[in-house]
């Protein structure tokens, strides 16, 4: 079971931002391509020079390199004044083959200002552990099969092992082959591989415990001691929990996920318009977010708060097929951001993972998740946990909104004109929200460590239409930002990079 769910899970990961399957192929080629897998798309015509950097004032621009907050103090000033932002923002404008719309309303967080914090990566420590165990799995203790006890039956039960002769039996009355490890075989080879496991085959499982340990030490030869992955029973319910504490220069994706074991399926988000198709009367969305937000808060997430709600789905891995499939249980997800000096870091659907040419790894964004389908809490999952340091007191200038304005209106038709131009596709934009907050930002090159600034998304929806008349493509949704400006500067942050 435990091999079986790491399947399903590293298949999925690397899908975790699309909305649809017939629309992951478009989502994935329009991140990476447009993020920066080469430096296409990064040129110095990406860099929109504001009023401020006219007349001598502004921040260098940053070409690549991580953004320096200018040094001088705002005064005081709340955030409001200072960017003089409209409570909406409408505009309309098109080049040969990009259409944008813009009719949102323009979201500016309270407070006296935004200040320089320092930011750097860390595990898992054990009080992280022992914080979400109490609350989540009671303090449960942990256990898992024993797969020295039941070695001769591959680990599975004498039940697990008529269930799948019997599906195989199915597959092989319906025609077809299976794939094996990329390795074709017939059915008839796969029921009698299995069969021949039955007569050793326990019936009940045999599990040992395993001991609630967090570690981390670095290099190549820790693996499996900075990994924990077992199992908890809570009220009759099984939950797998995992925590990779293998943080390493060339890999920066630490993980902590408890999932309530009712199948080997991942969760990703709906796509656009899909949420017509759930049982709303399932999921209370208020009363959802008002549980979520007190488990939070009782696991010590004091610094988080709730950033966004939405619909997700289930998809797992099908061995038969080699694809991934859609099981159809849906789920209601609340995302939580850290606040600083109670300003939230902006929650968007771009993780961070896009490398350029001869980077050695991505760093991707902290999030924080929980996820719940019709029988209960379902998944909960902190990716990439931070260490925050602030380094002044001082607030930092942000430059007037009109200016933020004049860049997006140049540089969201620029951007995806240029990736757009040799296609045959016609492509628009609607952007439904405007949005001012803290995102984490790097020196390319450079993933030991960052800095919170404060930047300007712009989300809403791409729609792709192809001028043969084949089907047309949505991708985007309430945290889907097509352009990042950084309110420092006015330079263009590419979020799939991470600066």
């Amino acid at each position: 079971m435990e091999k079986e769910r790491m399947k399903v899970r590293t298949k999925v990961k690397a899908k975790v931002r699309t909305r649809k399957i017939a629309v992951i192929i478009i989502g994935i080629m329009v991140a990476v391509l447009a993020s920066g897998c080469n430096d296409s798309m990064q040129t110095d015509e990406e860099i929109v020079v504001p009023r401020q950097e006219e007349e001598g004032q502004g921040a260098e621009a940053s070409g690549g390199q991580e953004s320096r907050p200018d040094a001088r103090n705002a005064d005081a000033q709340d955030i409001a004044k200072q960017v003089q932002a409209p409570e909406s923002y409408e505009w309309e404008g098109n080049n040969e083959n990009i259409s944008v719309k813009v009719n949102a309303p323009v979201m500016v967080p309270e407070g006296e200002g935004f200040k320089t914090y320092r930011v750097t990566a860390r595990t898992y420590t054990q009080e992280d552990y022992d914080q979400v165990s109490q609350i989540l799995l009671k303090g449960a203790s942990l256990w898992e099969r024993d797969h020295e006890q039941m070695e001769n039956s591959h680990g599975f039960t004498r039940k697990e092992i008529e269930e799948r002769i019997e599906r195989f039996e199915t597959n092989k009355a319906a025609g077809g082959k299976y794939e094996d490890m990329g390795k074709e075989k017939t059915y008839d080879e796969m029921i009698e591989e299995w069969a021949a496991l039955i007569e050793d085959a326990p019936e009940e499982p045999v599990i040992k415990e395993v001991p609630a340990v967090i570690s981390y030490t670095e290099g190549e030869d820790y693996y499996e001691e900075n990994l924990l992955t077992a199992y908890a029973t809570v009220e009759g319910q099984d939950y797998f929990v995992s925590v990779d504490n293998n943080l390493k220069e060339d890999w920066r994706w630490v993980t902590f996920e408890i999932t309530a074991d009712r199948g080997n399926a991942s969760f990703m988000p709906l796509g656009e318009g899909e949420e017509a198709f759930v049982e709303a009367d399932k999921f209370p969305a208020d009363e959802l977010k008002e549980e979520a937000e007190k488990m939070i808060a009782d696991m010590g997430f004091t610094e988080f708060t709730a950033a966004g709600e939405e619909y997700f789905r289930t998809y797992s891995w099908n061995e038969e097929t080699d694809a991934l499939s859609e099981d159809n249980r849906d789920g209601y997800g609340i995302h939580f951001t850290r606040m600083l000096d109670g300003i939230p870091v902006t929650y968007t659907y771009s993780n961070g993972t896009s490398i350029e040419d001869g980077a050695i790894s991505s760093w991707p964004y902290e999030t924080l998740d929980v996820i719940y389908d019709g029988e209960g809490i379902a998944n909960f999952k902190w990716i990439n946990p931070y260490n925050i340091e602030k380094m002044s007191d001082e607030t930092v200038f942000l430059i007037p909104f009109s200016d933020i304005q004049s860049i997006f209106e140049e540089m969201i038709l620029k951007k995806y004109g240029d990736f757009f131009e040799n296609s045959d596709a016609e492509v628009s934009f609607e952007i439904n929200e405007v949005r001012l907050g803290y995102m984490r930002v790097m020196e390319k090159g450079n993933v030991m460590e960052g800095t919170m600034i404060p930047v300007w998304d712009f989300f809403g929806s791409e729609n792709i239409v192809y001028k043969d008349g084949s089907e047309s493509y949505t991708y985007g949704g309430s945290y889907a930002s097509w352009l990042t400006i950084n309110a420092l500067d006015g330079t263009v942050i590419d979020r799939d990079l991470g600066y």
